[in-house]
């Protein structure tokens, strides 16, 4: 019998510490690390959380939001906290730090090793940690969302896109990439604006896994919306991207976001593919990743959840369902 007992208050021991151990994510802002993904749990990524103080938190739509070359998660919960509390949707914003995802491991998803030059497993992309992230949230605050909308604004807009190509399982529901500084041309030659030139990863999908009709077809396919700011159209502005491929695309973001557009509408019709994306311009936003979601302030000057545009990546998701 006290054998029996033990045993019970044993397993009562084990079960409240493990219990103990699981984190927990409270409504409004809230933030913890995640190591859960298995092969890249070496490289710990914070994740910041908005959940609205109201509502049904099992029910709510989930956003996942990507930052820019500044490697802020904060910066996503600023530009999509008011609309959250408004709309009763689930904001995460993970943080990939320099450190531990340089350039080549956050805007271009750590597909190739710069080393050798290769393309690495596809366990080891940067792209792979999102899924799981989506699912240990969902576990720990009990959504129960079978999809997800993403949305990305400058080196979080190359971000975007790229794991729309690389990942064509992903159950993605709306997708917005503002204003990113380059972008990955899908024509299976290489080729840029017609360069005699064959651009590789991170500039096409030439060379890459990713360049077979089964990823363009579900490329082509998805709710995906580009949005440019109507005055990001300095090609000396800060961090725009200025190496060769880059400036294939275009002199500035604006214009590579058009050209981007255009160019893969085409390939989309030579191939017979399905082309269901979009593309918005914000009137008088230039590279200001919360202009790219409201889309204009108030009278008062200041941004708010009642004033928006319809072409800015607040309404691109949630607006016009």
């Amino acid at each position: 019998m006290k054998r029996v007992l033990f045993l019970s208050a044993l397993l009562v021991i084990v079960a409240f510490t493990a219990a103990a151990k699981k984190p927990a994510l409270g409504r409004g802002l809230d933030s913890l690390v995640f190591t859960q993904y298995e092969p890249l749990s070496d490289r710990p990524i914070k994740v910041f959380t908005y959940i609205p103080v109201k509502g049904d938190i099992k029910a709510m739509p989930v956003l996942i939001t990507f930052h820019g070359a500044e490697r802020s998660g904060m910066n996503g919960i600023i530009c999509w906290r008011e609309f959250a509390e408004k709309d009763g949707f689930i904001v995460i914003s993970p943080e990939f730090s320099r450190a531990a995802y340089p350039e080549n491991d956050y805007q271009f998803g750590g597909v190739i090793d710069p080393v050798t030059g290769e393309v690495r497993p596809e366990e080891k992309w940067t792209y792979s940690i999102v899924e799981p992230l989506f699912d240990y949230i969902k576990g720990i605050i009990g959504n129960k969302s079978n999809r997800y909308n993403i949305q990305g604004h400058s080196a979080g807009g190359q971000f975007t896109h790229r794991y729309l190509i690389a990942k064509p399982a992903a159950r993605v529901d709306r997708a917005v990439a503002c204003n990113p500084g380059s972008w990955t041309w899908c024509d299976p030659s290489g080729a840029i604006m017609g360069s005699e030139l064959s651009f590789t990863w991170p500039y096409s999908v030439a060379g890459t896994p990713f360049n077979n009709r089964e990823h363009l077809e579900a490329f082509f396919a998805r709710d995906f919306h580009i949005c440019l700011g109507e005055r990001d159209c300095d090609p000396n502005g800060k961090g725009a991207p200025t190496d060769a491929a880059s400036l294939q695309e275009g002199r500035h973001r604006l214009e590579r976001g058009h050209n981007f557009f255009s160019a893969m509408k085409e390939v989309a019709e030579r191939e017979g593919l399905p082309f269901r994306w979009d593309i918005s311009v914000v009137e008088g936003i230039g590279h200001q990743g919360r202009g790219m979601v409201y889309g204009k302030k108030n009278a008062q000057g200041k941004y708010s959840a009642d004033s928006f545009s319809t072409t800015a990546a607040w309404y691109l998701i949630f607006g016009n369902r």
